[in-house]
């Protein structure tokens, strides 16, 4: 398995220096990673692929900091691990709002590095069992449920809304539903099956989610906006 890591650091040095950190692990744990350096938030939030797996991110940047950037990125991406890289700790004790892993302070050393890292890879390695397999039109893929948006009926398919794009399945809703019951998920009609954690506001019958609006049918109101509290009480204890 190859991590793909983003690396949003201004300073060339300090960028270098957790890219040998990386290598160092890399050799130690027998990983391999794929590593990319944004100097700035902005080169990495232009054209959000969802793609990485880990994001080292400084919080003193250029244009827009660190954490700024980050809840733009969680807006895009729920399940991507957040780790700040700062010197300035009375701001990154404040990851908790962005839902971030840890933070390192500088300059990094390495046994400090490599405990947060350790963490960092067993969280992806919890949530890779979670993983499902579609058999999409494209040959199969293997996806996280928290990349899932939405899952739509279509005649005798259903397509998966995803962080990663649109991938269509031969299948019922139904039986997708029974997969996807124990992640949050639940329907707002009889043609969408929807991932809570995405959910914005719901106005009247129509559920919003990532600026896009599905419509939720008046026998399954009630029922999903009792699901709905019920998740947002979870999520706050």
């Amino acid at each position: 398995m190859i991590i793909n890591i983003a690396i949003v650091e201004d300073d060339i040095n300090q960028a270098r220096l957790l890219e040998n950190h990386l290598t160092s692990y890399g050799s130690e744990k027998r990983l391999s990673f794929n590593i990319v350096h944004f100097p700035q938030a902005v080169a990495l939030l232009e054209n959000y692929t969802a793609n990485f797996d880990i994001i080292f991110m400084d919080i003193q940047l250029p244009y827009m900091n660190g954490m700024d950037a980050a809840r733009s990125i969680r807006a895009l991406d729920k399940s991507v691990i957040l780790i700040f890289i700062t010197n300035l700790t009375q701001y990154a004790i404040h990851g908790y709002e962005v839902e971030a892993l840890d933070y390192i302070v500088k300059p990094v050393e390495y046994y400090d590095f490599a405990l947060k890292m350790s963490r960092a890879i067993r969280r992806i390695n919890e949530e890779s069992r979670n993983d499902i397999l579609i058999n999409a039109d494209n040959g199969i893929r293997k996806v996280s449920p928290k990349s899932i948006r939405y899952v739509e009926s279509e005649g005798h398919y259903v397509v998966y809304h995803t962080s990663d794009g649109d991938f269509r399945q031969y299948a019922t809703i139904s039986s997708i539903e029974k997969t996807l019951q124990a992640h949050d998920f639940f329907r707002c009609n009889n043609c969408y099956l929807v991932n809570l954690a995405y959910v914005q506001r719901i106005q009247g019958y129509t559920v919003i989610l990532d600026g896009e609006e599905l419509r939720i049918s008046q026998p399954r109101k009630r029922a999903f906006v009792e699901k709905l509290m019920e998740y947002v009480r979870k999520k706050d204890l």
